[in-house]
């Protein structure tokens, strides 16, 4: 017995050992089944202020591995834009900046008041009381301005409005009575900056500055004057553009050209008018010109060649239609071009080809057509189609060739057929601003507002087609 018991002892030791072993190995195996391996990326803010916005991104990416069949969760960055209110004004006038905050605009020569407004629609919003800076305070700081000046006020959401001469100094702004009804002003609006509104400062989404207009307490301005987050005044100083552009346009350049005054009243407009090749021959010879308006591209190309337009400012504005015309009360019975080469037919009204581009595709027209002989005795030759126009109006000539936006501008002729299809697509009305510019920025300020909105709404009432539409 006493044999054996230590054997016992030493079999019983074995075991213990074995499943210590066995039991420890089991649970390395269990750990590295469900062991998972996390890295986080740090969350990372960059805050960048420039001016008045700051911007502010955080991108956080997470990746967790799982056991030996790893699988990836990622959370893709998001940007946050926020664009803080401003808290300066600045006066622009010419190099000059005058930098106020709200303290230093409090400690200006103040004005209080009363405001109300009525919008587009017609709707009038209820009378407030403020307290700020006259305008004109704030002008005369930064030296004034002159006659035909215009004032430019942005604010938030680059809302802007410009101010004219008049309305800055002699308050021409529409008011209305307490019905919305246009009104005689009691007393002469003017235009503030506000930092007070109803005895408290203006909150977060309003200012701290706000510009509008003062008028009397039972009167209201109009709303799209009161300007939000007013950020900067800007000193227009006065410009005169010299346009050179091609007789066809003369009629809708005018319409255009006031509602650009009403945008821009810093900006005086001298609309010159004639046929493309005269107009060509006075910008070479010198004459003042700031804009060129062709009905033709050969006439551009010539001042291309001689370095007198600005390179990268010319584009192809408009499209036109060559049309033959009589008078309303015709009894000719023509139908086409080619019936001018009968009998019926004694006198046509055409451009003169030399200097007049819709003489030159009329030619290109009776070419295609084998009329060119027969024609030329018949060919009565005007300085512009204008002229042409009011030429075949009167009767003194049986028919002519104008262009179709012409033709639509008079009740005393009739369209009875179009020049060739390819004859008509040549038919374009470049751009460019010149090289003897002396306001080349405001120059090609004027041919982009050609191309907006407000510009071809006027282009296609009178019967123009965009280039390449």
């Amino acid at each position: 017995m006493q044999n054996r018991f230590p054997n016992k002892i030493k079999w019983l030791t074995g075991l213990c050992a074995a499943l210590l072993a066995l039991s420890l190995a089991a649970a390395s195996c269990g750990n590295a089944a469900t062991a998972s391996t996390t890295t986080t990326a740090a969350s990372t803010t960059t805050t960048t202020t420039l001016s008045t916005t700051t911007t502010t991104t955080t991108t956080p990416a997470t990746t967790t591995t799982t056991g030996t069949a790893a699988s990836t969760t990622t959370t893709t960055a998001t940007t946050t834009t926020t664009t803080a209110a401003p808290t300066t004004l600045t006066v622009k006038s010419g190099n000059m900046s005058n930098i106020y905050t709200l303290a230093q605009l409090k400690s200006l020569d103040s004005v209080s008041g009363y405001e109300a407004t009525r919008n587009g629609a017609g709707t009038v919003s209820t009378t407030n009381s403020f307290v700020g800076v006259r305008l004109t305070t704030l002008i005369k700081a930064a030296g004034g301005m002159l006659s035909g000046s215009a004032v430019k006020i942005s604010g938030s959401g680059n809302y802007s409005k410009t101010l004219s001469y008049s309305q800055v100094y002699s308050g021409t702004f529409n008011t209305y009575d307490q019905t919305g009804a246009p009104a005689t002003a009691s007393n002469q609006p003017h235009m503030a900056i506000i930092y007070q509104l109803n005895g408290s400062a203006l909150d977060a989404a309003t200012g701290p500055f706000e510009s509008g207009v003062i008028t009397a307490s039972n009167q209201e301005g109009d709303a799209s004057l009161w300007i939000k987050g007013t950020y900067e005044i800007d000193i227009l100083p006065p410009v005169t553009l010299n346009i050179s552009a091609a007789s066809s346009l003369s009629t809708v350049l005018k319409a255009i050209d006031t509602t650009y005054n009403q945008a821009n009243p810093n900006v005086t407009i001298l609309l010159n008018t004639a046929a493309s090749g005269t107009l060509q021959q006075q910008i070479e010879n010198g004459a003042p010109a700031d804009i060129f308006l062709s009905a033709a591209a050969a006439n551009m190309d010539a001042l291309q060649k001689e370095n007198l337009i600005v390179t990268g400012s010319r584009k192809n504005l408009l499209d036109n239609t060559l049309v033959l015309i009589v008078p309303t009360g015709s009894t000719l019975g023509l139908t086409g071009i080619s019936d001018l080469a009968t009998s019926k037919v004694s006198k046509i009204a055409v451009g003169d080809p030399a200097s007049v581009p819709a003489g030159t595709y009329a030619n290109l027209a009776f070419t295609e057509l084998g009329l060119t002989a027969q024609l030329q005795p018949k060919l009565v030759l005007c300085a512009n189609v204008t002229q042409v126009l009011t030429t075949v109006a009167s009767g003194n000539v049986d028919a002519g060739l104008v262009y179709s936006t012409d033709a639509l501008s008079s009740t005393q002729v009739k369209v009875v057929a179009q020049a060739p299809a390819d004859i008509n697509a040549q038919i374009v009305y470049p751009e460019a601003v010149l090289s003897a510019s002396k306001t080349p920025d405001a120059a090609q300020a004027y041919l982009n507002y050609l191309s907006g909105s407000s510009a071809v709404a006027l282009f296609i009432q009178y019967g123009f087609t965009m280039a390449g539409k």
